[in-house]
């Protein structure tokens, strides 16, 4: 059975990532299965930024294995989604840009700036650094 849908174009891809949505990242182990993680994202420039743990397994995995897959997903009723294949690499707390790239990422999934404060008080101490996904490959398909 097929379903009908469309390929989304270049704008509508962007579009639908500027909204506020949780992905998954999927990032490959080394014994098995990929690993699933929901993320909170900053699309900006053709890239995702992601704040991880550099404790974290997916910070591991992608050390080894560099290749992730993303979906950004409509959410019901939405029938869209977007699936991209890319690489990463790494921005550390101490560099330029990634408090204010953090910053974005943390207005983006609050309703306020200063619920958005709050949040990037409550997390100062934490280890973080930003994941950058440079896609390669940008599938995005709507089935509404």
């Amino acid at each position: 059975m097929s379903y009908p849908h469309q390929r989304m174009e270049s704008a509508e891809i962007n579009a639908f990532l500027a909204e506020t949505r949780c992905a998954l990242l999927a990032t490959n182990r080394i014994d098995g299965p990929p690993q699933v993680s929901p993320v909170w994202y900053e699309y900006r420039d053709g890239r995702f930024y992601i704040d991880i743990d550099p404790g974290s397994a997916k910070f591991r995995n992608l050390q080894r294995d560099p290749r992730l897959t993303l979906c950004v997903d409509g959410t019901f009723p939405d029938a869209r989604y977007v699936v991209l294949y890319g690489t990463a690499s790494f921005i550390e707390k101490s560099s330029p840009g990634h408090g204010e790239i953090l910053r974005a990422i943390a207005e983006r999934y609050h309703a306020s700036p200063e619920e958005a404060d709050r949040y990037l008080r409550d997390n100062a101490e934490a280890d973080s650094v930003l994941l950058v996904v440079s896609p390669y490959k940008v599938l995005g398909l709507n089935y509404n």
